[in-house]
């Protein structure tokens, strides 16, 4: 299994912590979470792991979209 469907297939804290142990970034790390999901469903899912990644919800999808 690839690292980034490893992350579709996990508890969300084990992800998370799998992939700082990697040494990931919080931006390598949201995307790979999020990404091809839409807008509804990656607000959903900021709001479950900004916190775990030590970010606010709006850092989250701010991450998200590469700004």
């Amino acid at each position: 299994m690839s690292d980034e469907n490893i992350l579709r297939y996990t508890d969300l804290a084990a992800v998370i912590q799998m992939a700082k142990a990697r040494g990931w970034s919080n931006q390598r790390i949201v995307r790979e979470m999020s990404a091809g999901l839409p807008y509804a469903e990656a607000l959903v899912l900021a709001r479950k792991a900004a916190p775990l990644l030590d970010i606010s919800v709006s850092e989250f999808m701010r991450l998200r979209k590469n700004e």
